[in-house]
């Protein structure tokens, strides 16, 4: 164990087979159980727009089996065997499979998992191209017209880059993408040295680290190395605001400010999320406590920042009656304008670290919170300890996140999404509302 701050850490193991695969170890003896992560450099901005979605695409494929269980039921009932059910997500940068297992049964788990990232046999594929179609119904309305919030906010932030694209694709991508382009796009994305294995519990390190040997070692492959980063995107020139209304037959209004921002990777990303935990950090912050406390115009809004590698995006995010839509947009942007050019004051600048130490700490009780922070960060070479991330976020001054919101919260960045029952007359006060911002 290592001493940092007031707390206990444990130790994280690293150690890169000859592969090229990292491997992660963090042995937590209080826990009760073990959580494996695999992450994969591989998601929707890595795709060409006419395969869109191909990476969630494979990632539903390698359930339906593989070389030691080629039927689904059999491959999840080996992972059942040894803990929880394996899962996944894919996202715009990573693609991950994870699973909380017995302390006991680890190496077993290791063994079936490696299984099933290296020898899928792509089977299914017609089932699970209806099942992503399926679930792809959730994006669009009656009229087919697509009402995701976060797409639609993405393609006005993004434009023609690849952020742009949703991670499900499109219908039509969707429907043309063929078995064979499934097996390229592995062979392309799914080898040893793109990705990240972490190990985060009541485990052994070393006995891990070998039994990750026994179970991935052999794994050849002619690319040794990860692939660079891709070129960054580039934020600006703005020429917003930018305003995209979907009509949509609903009893209330879904409505998304976004904002572009930097990344992960850039020093200003402490401040930006230092200045979000100002806005809203729960009743007593600003946001929250004026728009649904004291206004009562909602029944719930938030503020978030998403920070990808290279930009992100603060979005403002929450649902309202129709007869309180311009009531709540005029505040809303009122409030904003307000943070924009008066900042954040010391008192809840000292609020937010507090909230922000807080969650650091709490962190240390969720196996989650050790594989975002010692895993993912390899993938993309932007690794930073607590100690470090602690001592950026101690250093924001009130000055800073004034500067920060003054060029953030820029009107010419803004970016609104309104979706539900609107007519001629109402688009024409959100656009007016938006003019005064």
């Amino acid at each position: 164990m290592r001493w940092a701050g007031q707390l206990f850490m444990p130790l994280p193991l690293q150690e890169r087979l000859a592969n090229g695969l990292t491997t992660v170890v963090i042995p937590i003896p209080s826990s009760h159980q073990v959580l494996v992560s695999l992450m994969v450099r591989t998601g929707s901005r890595f795709e060409p727009a006419e395969r869109a979605g191909i990476s969630h695409f494979v990632e539903h494929v390698l359930f339906r089996g593989n070389e030691a269980y080629p039927e689904s039921r059999a491959l999840f009932e080996a992972f059942e065997e040894t803990g929880d059910i394996l899962n996944a997500q894919t996202g715009v940068e990573t693609t991950e499979f994870y699973q909380v297992v017995h302390p006991g049964k680890l190496e077993r788990f290791l063994s079936r998992l490696a299984e099933f990232v290296r020898r899928p046999i792509f089977s299914g594929v017609e089932k699970e191209r209806r099942i992503i179609l399926d679930e792809m119904l959730y994006d669009y309305n009656e009229q087919g017209h697509l009402v995701r919030l976060d797409t639609l906010a993405a393609e006005s932030l993004w434009g023609e880059n690849p952020l742009a694209q949703s991670v499900s694709g499109t219908r039509d991508t969707v429907a043309a993408i063929t078995r064979e382009d499934l097996r390229t796009h592995y062979q392309e994305q799914y080898f040893p040295a793109n990705m990240v294995l972490t190990i985060a519990g009541r485990v052994d390190g070393d006995k891990a680290l070998r039994a990750v040997q026994r179970a991935f070692g052999d794994w050849n492959h002619e690319r040794t190395e990860r692939a660079p980063l891709l070129p960054p995107t580039k934020l600006g020139p703005f020429s917003g605001p930018a305003i995209r209304t979907v009509s949509d037959a609903d009893n209330q209004f879904r409505l998304l400010l976004s904002f572009p921002a930097v990344g992960y990777r850039d020093p200003e990303e402490i401040p930006m999320a230092l200045m979000c935990g100002v806005l809203d950090g729960g009743p007593t912050t600003r946001l929250q406590r004026v728009i649904r406390e004291e206004l009562a115009l909602v029944y719930q809004i938030g503020a978030g920042y998403t920070s990808y590698h290279d930009v992100g995006q603060v979005d403002v995010s929450t649902t309202v009656s129709p007869q309180r839509l311009i009531e709540l947009l005029v505040e809303l942007l009122r409030l904003l304008r307000s943070f924009r050019e008066e900042g954040g004051h010391s008192l809840e600048l000292d609020a937010a670290k507090r909230r922000y130490r807080h969650a650091l700490e709490f962190g240390h009780d969720s196996l989650d919170t050790y594989v975002d922070r010692h895993g993912w960060p390899l993938l993309f070479d932007a690794v930073r300890s607590e100690e470090e991330e602690r001592a950026l976020m101690e250093a924001v001054t009130a000055e800073r996140i004034g500067s920060v919101a003054a060029e953030l919260l820029a009107p010419e960045r803004l970016h609104l999404v309104l979706v539900g029952p609107i007519d001629e007359g109402m688009d024409q006060q959100v656009r007016d509302a938006v003019a005064e911002y």
